[in-house]
């Protein structure tokens, strides 16, 4: 096995790795599963496509000879970056990506890869994982990056009182251990195959050892990062300097220009074809026909674990009752919202919040409406004249928001659910989004539906907006989380999708793919469906 696979840190592969190649030998997993699940324990990614005889790879715009100098204009919001590990939206992590580094990186095919960790191997029981990080990075004052950094970022994350998602994400570490100035071990309470992916994460993003909480990052950007921040104003605009002396491979751009240009993506198109701005960060379904026609433009898709979630909150009424939730789960018609809010660009959701893009996926049998169930559960309930709800739609991501609501509602109108829907800017939805009894939620993509659940559906998670709990799905996640066997890892998923399928948290109604524009000149740009947009290797033609 050690002359067919290679590991990062060129030890003996983690034991279950060569039953891994016995299963993508026999077609029991296929190329991808094998992949994903071999670069988690630790294999290099390049061993790994080797061992298969393919590579995977996402779509880029490239030419053949990158030419460095130059400064690209990216529209973007501006948003604020004052803790790095307290941001709730990508737009401010693909800001601080330029300056700051993760310890691993997940590309668009879903593979794990070293960053500022050079290799990571798990133990057999993965309770216990050993990283080596990079000797030779050094932060841009010129301070050496080390263990020490990492073991702060760590201890912020998680401490208590931390206000950081990543304290519901590793609340099972038990302990760090400092082994020297280099390598680091993680002690978990119980066993965790996503580690190293889910150190990928937008939050964390890692600071230099004096950052403390109460810092403002953008007053003193210290970053290991190919570019330095050099000037920030929330709402209106960021630029990024090339860094003479990074540690890795040089950026090509001299310089990057993030622009705030309000939310109307018509107008961002329009300055894109006038040349003021050479990418947009994200356009939505809306615009999709209008970009193809851009004749100076290349619009670039892909598949995404994106979604909105119509959640209902499980200790507030009328939904602490789940019958009068599982009543708006049957009115529901998931492909319907699909095909005409989102001009069937996607993929439709089964209401657990797992995709069939992730690894981990098991796929349930389909769930067909059934009205006369509903209007039955709602007499059951004591209604049964109907109910009338309030659906909040803060519209964040586009009026495809307020189109699926405004299918759900015609939907839920056959059984006698009366659904009041209240349109609010996102402005005024982002401060009650976790707190209304009613709304509709928009949810980044996430390489594992587990990530996705652990923040949302977990007792007690800090994103969980239905205010969900039940000790069985807890136990439940734990189990799927510890499993190497992408096969049986899938086999424990189904538990997990059915108690939150039958719990009717939500209407689930689709994954969005996810469409972006940039500029013909725009070289090495690749779309990913995390809207994670590395900068160092894009470049402009002529």
């Amino acid at each position: 096995m050690k002359d067919e696979i290679t590991t990062l840190d060129g030890g003996a592969p983690h034991p279950a790795v060569a039953d891994l190649c016995q299963q993508v030998r026999s077609g029991e997993i296929n190329r991808r599963q094998f992949l994903r699940t071999a670069s988690l324990l630790g294999v290099a990614a390049a061993s790994a496509s080797s061992f298969l005889g393919s590579t995977l790879l996402s779509p880029t715009l490239h030419a053949a000879t990158p030419q460095a100098g130059g400064s690209l204009r990216f529209a973007c919001a501006i948003q604020e970056i004052q803790d790095p590990m307290l941001i709730t939206w990508i737009e401010a992590s693909n800001l601080l990506r330029n300056s700051l580094e993760f310890l691993t990186w997940v590309d668009a095919d879903n593979i794990t890869h070293p960053y500022l960790a050079e290799s990571w191997s798990p133990s057999q029981d993965l309770k216990t994982w050993t990283f080596k990080l990079r000797q030779n990075v050094k932060w841009s004052n010129g301070d050496t990056f080390n263990v020490a950094d990492v073991q702060h970022n760590f201890e912020r994350w998680i401490a208590t009182g931390s206000k950081s998602v990543n304290r519901t994400a590793f609340q099972e570490i038990a302990a760090f251990e400092a082994v020297d100035d280099y390598q680091f071990r993680l002690v978990l309470k119980r066993p965790m195959l996503a580690i190293p992916e889910m150190l990928s994460a937008f939050t964390c993003a890692i600071v230099h050892r004096s950052f403390n909480n109460g810092d403002d990052w953008s007053r003193n950007p210290l970053g290991t990062g190919p570019f330095k921040l050099a000037s920030f104003e929330v709402n209106k605009q960021a630029t990024f300097a090339k860094r003479p002396d990074y540690w890795g491979q040089p950026a090509l751009l001299d310089e990057l220009r993030y622009i705030d240009m309000g939310t109307d993506i018509s107008s961002q198109l329009a300055a894109l074809q006038a040349g003021q701005v050479d990418v947009l960060y994200r356009i939505s379904v809306a615009e999709v026909d209008l970009a193809k026609r851009l004749p100076n433009a290349q619009l670039l898709s892909c598949k995404s674990a994106q979604t909105v979630v119509m959640r209902m909150a499980c200790d507030q009424k009328p939904f602490d009752d789940l019958r009068i939730r599982k009543a708006v789960v049957l009115c529901a018609d998931n492909a319907q919202m699909l095909k005409i809010a989102y001009r069937g660009m996607g993929t439709v959701g089964e209401d657990h919040h797992v995709a069939p893009s992730h690894p981990e996926y098991f796929p349930l049998p389909k769930r067909a409406r059934d009205v006369a169930q509903a209007k039955q559960l709602l007499a059951e309930a004591g209604f049964p004249k109907g109910i009338d709800i309030d659906l909040i739609v803060g519209n964040t991501q586009g009026r495809y928001e307020q189109d699926c609501a405004q299918i759900l509602q015609q939907n839920c109108a056959e059984a006698g659910i009366r659904i009041n829907l209240k349109v609010i800017p996102a402005t005024q939805y982002w401060p009650i989004w976790d707190k209304a009894a009613f709304s509709l939620t928009y949810w980044a993509h996430r390489p594992l539906g587990v990530m996705s659940l652990e923040l949302a559906y977990r007792s007690g998670a800090a994103w969980n907006e239905s205010h969900y709990q039940d000790p069985a799905f807890d136990a439940a996640l734990d189990n799927a989380m510890g499993i190497i066997d992408p096969k049986q890892r899938a086999e424990a998923m189904q538990r997990v999708e059915q108690i939150l399928q039958e719990a009717c948290v939500m209407v689930q109604p689709f994954w969005g793919d996810k469409f972006t524009v940039a500029s013909k000149k725009v070289q090495g740009f690749r779309v990913h469906p995390s809207d994670f947009f590395p900068m160092d290797q894009v470049w402009l033609s002529a």
